[in-house]
């Protein structure tokens, strides 16, 4: 008859590793507000698209572990230069601290940024990144690109929430 302890330890040694590899993924910093080489990081509860009324917002989540996010960032950085009457702010999933500041600047992206803890992306209904989310001034989804964008189709999308 076989022993099934090293099946058992097995199992209890993967649950734990991927238990580690979560809170190593997630980070430590999450929850926490502040400026991180000089970019303006802020906790998901600081969030508040009310916040932004007046003014036309876009927000667009993202990853620095993204390709797409990556391949998008240069226009994002353009349109976001180009439209100072516009308030932008990102919101980063599933990401670090210390890689959403390199992120940032790497692309000279100057407005502040969420770190979120999933509870945006789900508030928002987003499943993807990027994803990129076009208020009104009086804080209505006016439009919602999904997939990497380029510096057309933002300039569309905020046509139409101005």
């Amino acid at each position: 008859m076989r022993s099934t302890r090293p099946i058992v330890a097995g199992l209890l040694l993967a649950i734990v590793l991927s238990g580690a590899l979560l809170l190593a993924a997630c980070g430590s910093s999450s929850g926490s507000s502040g400026s991180s080489g000089g970019v303006t990081v802020q906790a998901p509860a600081d969030f508040s698209v009310a916040k932004y009324a007046g003014k036309p917002l876009v927000v667009n989540f993202f990853g620095s572990w993204c390709g797409p996010c990556n391949g998008e960032a240069p226009d994002l950085a353009t349109f976001s230069k180009a439209n100072p009457a516009v308030q932008f702010v990102g919101i980063a999933v599933n990401d670090r601290k210390d890689d959403v500041a390199s992120f940032m600047t790497k692309y000279g992206l100057g407005y502040p940024v969420v770190l979120d803890d999933g509870s945006l992306s789900a508030q928002y209904g987003v499943a993807v990144v990027p994803t990129t989310i076009f208020f009104d001034s009086g804080g209505r989804e006016v439009d919602r690109i999904r997939g990497a964008a380029t510096l057309d189709q933002f300039g569309q999308s905020l046509a139409k929430a101005q």
